[in-house]
Order: C-alpha cells, then structure tokens, then sequence
C-alpha cells in the first residue's frame, strides 16, 4: 500500500523517527499550503488573465501524461513504412478507426478509439537534451542555460514555472482539495530533480502536490498494493503531525496552518486518492501497473476537481532507448501506455468529463531516425509527436507532418510553447496575460500562438 507514514523506532513522544522525518516533509508541505492560503486570502482584486475565465476554453481540468526520455515518434504515432529499413525499423503502421490515420501496431487499444484523440507530428525545437527538454515542455519557455547539459544544474529558484504553478498562481481552487497535483516525479540520472516541474520564480507556495513512485511503474502489480495514496491518514497520524508543528513553532497554529492540515486531512482529499474505493473491473481496465493506476487516479483527482494533474510515467529517463529500442518499446513501454492512456481516455467520456477535461500526452524529445548499431535510437528534439485529447481538441484530426524520414516538419511546425499556449487557451486563460513572480516583476504566461487547427 502507497503510505505516507510507515513503522520504525519510537521517540520519546510516540512519533517514531521515520514518522518525525515523514512529518518534517509534511510539515513542510503544510507550511507551503498555508503560505498559499496567506496569499490568496490577500489578494483582493482579480489577477489579470482571470478577467475572463470560462470565455473562451471548454477545459475545467487538464491531465498531462508526460514520458520522461523522449519517446520514438517513428515507433509510435508517426511511422514511415516506405522509408529504408534502417530508418522505418522493425514496426509496422496499422489502420486505425480513424481512415487514414495509421499507428504503431503495437499501440492496438489507441488504434481503435483515435477518432478521441488528435496527433500532431511536426513538434521542433533545438533543446535536445532530456532536462532542458522537460523544461521547456512542462514551462513553454527555453531554458537560460540550454547551451549545456541539464544534468549540469538543479531546479532553481529563478526557473520559470511550470504550466500547473501558474495556473494555482491564477486560479486557485478553494474546495478542499487541491490545485495542482504531480502523480510521481523526475529525476535525472537518479540524482537532481528534472528541471520544470516546480513553481521556480512563482515561489513553492504554488509547487504541486507530489505524490511519489514507490515501484518501476512498467512492472506487473499485485493490484492490492496501490489500493491508496491517503486513505491510511487517519485523524491520529495527523494529529501527530500537527503536535510536531507546534512543538517546532513553540505556538499554536495560526488559522492558515489548520486549514493547510484541513486539505491534507479532509475527507474529499483521503476521498479522492483512494484508488481502492474503484470497482475491481475498472482498476482492471486500466492494468495493474504503476502508470496505469496513476492514469485512473487522475481521472478520479478530476472528479473530485483538481484542475492540473501530471503524470509522471516513470521516474527516470527509461523512454531514453539508445539501445535496444524495439523490444524495450514492445515489451515493457507500449503495453502499459497502450493500456492506460485508452482507458483514461474511455472512461473520462462514459463518465461524460472528456469534453471538459483536456488530456495531453507528450515527452522532452523524439528519437533520430536513423536506428544505430545499438538497435537503439538517440535523441531527436528536431521534429516528434504530440497527442491531445478532450475539452477543445478535435477528435480524429492529424495537424502537421513529417518529412520523409520523421527527421523534421514539412508542414506546419510547432513549438512546445505553441503546445502550452492551447493548453491555456483550453483551459480559458489568455496567454498573453501576466502573472507576478516573488519579486512582483512581470511574467508573460506563455510566448505562443494557439494551434488552430487542433481546437474544436
């Protein structure tokens, strides 16, 4: 079961030390949420971008799958089957339900519902380099130091932030649940958290709410081990949480710090991540993965109201298939996104959210087309795909292509900042409005331009 708190050795006032460093982290996390809850409470006018919310955009909620490493557009939604072996690879395109649209053969359970779905196949940028190349999905904006290798660097304060911080900077929710939740996290290289995921210059009163991996997220569950995310924080395990504060503090907690545990406590929240509450059938649905699980408690995060949830579909780079590229995409990486993903996408409108909930599922890069001796491909930021679905989005539609080889767009090029541009466009947030950093300096949402031809 996914656990905040686990057993270990007692301190002297019942808390064990595991709990006490648990509960640090926590604290701090109830710290950050009171900070957002002072913030809030002091802003007494509208923010600009907010003047017109529910204008434009059918969105109410946004879930971005997100596949760290660069997942191969060649292999998956952009095949050239009369291109040289050596560049088309071992895959084959199949027919979708969409005439016309083919895609891997490998990703049958997308195939038969792509008329949910659009694909466009002419992303670019030059950033071709994982943690620069998260950065700029996840923000819209290039990284200052993209001349280097992200590994090279932290998160920093000064980073600009990610597309969910703005949007908890812009529109916060007031129920009792939160705003902006990350379904796992990044790392690169095992070691420095990718760059983009936080809320940089905005401040960590509008970072998301993380929940962590606990297990490679491509490996076969025992489904009663992600019964949960929450659901084991009773009213006692708070309590101590809350007892730890006050010892820090030497004081009470003020009302800001009560309502930050309220959220952390409430029953909507422990509600809403207890994947355990879904009928056997439908966590089924979703496979008894890590990602799939993560995909189905997204969908149950939009019911509750959460406005931006990311999913993380691994931890570390394992998109990144220099080697061994078929049988890694065959065997371990398409199966659970093939899965995962058509379900969230089937229930999301059986439950009728999709026309209000907008979905994107994209990675940091492509992949060359050209295989190496590996049977590997290497990184390929010049041209990749990217899938969007829901509120908005044009169902079945194919915007921009590929040159011959899947090298780079032929027509109708887009940039990741274009991509964050309709999600705010979606959402119903002008992205020429501007937010204040910590420092009250301006910052523009986001530098592109909506993709028409994308929006419904």
């Amino acid at each position: 079961m996914l656990s905040i708190l686990g057993n270990g050795t007692r301190l002297c006032d019942g808390i064990t030390r595991r709990e006490a460093l648990r509960i640090g982290g926590l604290a701090f996390t109830g710290l950050a949420w009171s900070d957002l809850l002072r913030a809030r409470a002091a802003q007494t006018g509208p923010l600009r971008g907010s003047a017109r919310p529910g204008s434009f955009g059918k969105a109410k909620s946004c879930i971005v799958v997100f596949n760290y490493g660069g997942p191969s557009h060649i292999d998956t939604f952009d095949l050239k089957p009369d291109a040289p072996v050596e560049i088309r690879g071992e895959f084959r395109p199949a027919a979708t339900r969409v005439p016309g649209t083919m895609i891997s053969e490998h990703l049958p359970r997308l195939a038969r519902i792509a008329d949910k779905y659009a694909i466009v196949r002419s992303v670019h940028h030059r950033d071709n380099d994982h943690a620069i190349g998260a950065y700029l999905a996840l923000t819209g904006y290039s990284h200052p130091r993209n001349d280097v290798l992200g590994i090279e660097f932290p998160m920093n304060p000064t980073d600009l932030p990610s597309m969910g911080s703005i949007l908890s900077k812009i529109r916060p929710n007031e129920g009792p649940i939160f705003t902006y939740v990350t379904l796992g996290d990044l790392r690169h290289l095992g070691h420095n958290d990718s760059l983009g995921q936080g809320a940089g210059c905005l401040g960590r009163t509008y970072d998301p709410f993380v929940v962590p991996f606990v297990r490679p997220m491509n490996g076969a569950l025992d489904m009663s081990s992600i019964t949960s995310v929450m659901a084991d924080v009773d009213g006692t395990q708070l309590g101590n949480r809350r007892r730890l504060l006050e010892q820090i503090t030497n004081d009470n907690l003020d009302s800001y710090t009560r309502r930050a545990f309220e959220l952390l406590g409430s029953r909507a929240t422990r509600d809403a991540f207890n994947v355990a509450q879904e009928p056997r059938v439908v966590r089924d649905a979703y496979g008894a993965t890590h990602f799939g699980q993560s995909c189905l408690l997204a969908r149950r995060l939009v019911e509750a109201g959460v406005p931006m949830i990311t999913v993380y579909s691994m931890p570390n780079r394992d998109w990144d298939t220099h080697g061994n590229n078929f049988n890694l995409l065959k065997n371990s990486l398409l199966p659970p996104m093939d899965r995962g993903l058509s379900a969230l996408l089937e229930d999301l409108e059986n439950r009728g959210l999709l026309d209000e909930t907008l979905v994107i599922w994209m990675g940091d890069m492509g992949r060359t087309p050209r295989v190496n001796n590996s049977a590997g491909r290497d990184h390929w930021s010049f041209c990749y795909s990217v899938v969007l679905a829901g509120a908005g989005i044009r169902g079945g539609h194919v915007h921009g292509s590929s040159d011959r080889s899947a090298g780079y767009p032929a027509e109708h090029q887009v940039s990741p900042a274009d991509i964050a541009t309709t999600i705010f466009h979606c959402l119903g947030i002008d992205p020429r409005a501007q937010v204040a950093d910590q420092q009250g300096r301006p910052l523009v949402i986001s530098s592109g331009t909506p993709i028409q031809g994308l929006l419904a």
